[in-house]
């Protein structure tokens, strides 16, 4: 059957890369539908396709792509094992098509790819160039259609940034919410942090909205062998604003190897600046998140007050 309709699960990289994604599909002419919002139903149709000590963002991106079986001709699902430098990405995403395709075999689920790595010394442009000839387009339709989609992914990027860029000018306590995109912005997640910290009255800024080639290199005075991409740009990035913040929120999904292994050196690194671990799970969700918030920006304006004693 003719691919006419691409299907993209709301869930991982997808808040990194996924305005290239559906650009580029669209751009060569297919109709792109993108999964619902997280929710409860999301994360437990997960669960049930997920053995125990998968991630939680991993559960969550496997009940987005049952819920898009039926609703497209194939699923878009690129491995990736790293981006532009010698970082890696988690091995999860090294394998990502490989172990969906396992855990939904026999269903109707029809996989798109593709695979690109430093080490591999594949660059993103012509994996995408050799994606676009195996659905039957020419390399002159799909190279039109990638730097045109690439170039709306940067324009959206550079406008977060400028926008966050203001905020940090604007009055008011300044929260930094820490962690990886597809954690501070599933809306079963990490947005449902900003939105209790906003209804607080507070302003809310992201790690992953700091330019990412800055952040890279000021990972490097954090740590010089840390082998994980998406924690160097959140560690660099909390080393750039850790100055211009009234205090950081460090979200993490439970069982983050990467994050394990980061995060406690991140906390002892940071001094003279209140920051708020959460960890995020399967089992209890966002229950007793919003007292815990309550009481770190307590902490925050009393700081701001100059101190208990006053």
């Amino acid at each position: 059957m003719a691919i006419q309709v691409i299907g993209i699960p709301r869930g991982l990289m997808i808040y990194r890369d996924g305005i290239l994604w559906k650009n580029f599909f669209e751009n060569l002419g297919y109709r792109c539908v993108v999964s619902g919002k997280s929710d409860r139903k999301i994360l437990d149709e997960g669960v049930q396709l997920a053995i125990d000590e998968t991630c939680l963002p991993f559960k969550i991106y496997l009940g987005h792509i049952k819920e898009m079986i039926g609703k497209c001709d194939a699923v878009f699902i690129p491995r990736m094992g790293g981006y532009e430098s010698r970082e890696r990405m988690c091995t999860r995403y090294q394998s990502l098509p490989d172990l969906v395709g396992n855990i939904f075999k026999g269903s109707s689920l029809q996989i798109l790819t593709v695979s690109y790595d430093w080490y591999d010394h594949t660059k993103e442009e012509k994996v995408y160039l050799e994606l676009g000839l195996s659905l039957g387009k020419t390399r002159k339709e799909i190279k039109k259609a990638y730097n045109q989609a690439k170039k709306a992914q940067e324009n959206w990027f550079r406008s977060q940034e400028k926008k966050q860029d203001k905020l940090l000018e604007e009055k008011g306590t300044k929260i930094l919410l820490a962690g990886h995109p597809y954690v501070l912005h599933d809306a079963y997640m990490g947005s449902e942090i900003s939105e209790i910290l906003r209804k607080m009255g507070h302003k809310v800024l992201y790690t992953d909205y700091v330019n990412r080639e800055n952040a890279l290199k000021r990972s490097y005075h954090f740590s010089k062998v840390m082998p994980w991409i998406v924690n160097r740009e959140m560690t660099g990035a909390m080393m750039l604003l850790k100055d211009k913040v009234d205090g950081i929120v460090l979200v993490s999904a439970y069982p983050c190897g990467p994050d394990a292994l980061v995060n406690d050196m991140l906390i002892r690194k940071i001094k003279d600046l209140p920051v708020l671990q959460l960890t995020l799970d399967a089992q209890e969700g966002m229950a007793g998140i919003e007292t815990r918030i309550e009481s770190f920006t307590d902490i925050i304006q009393y700081q701001k007050a100059g101190g208990y004693g006053n």
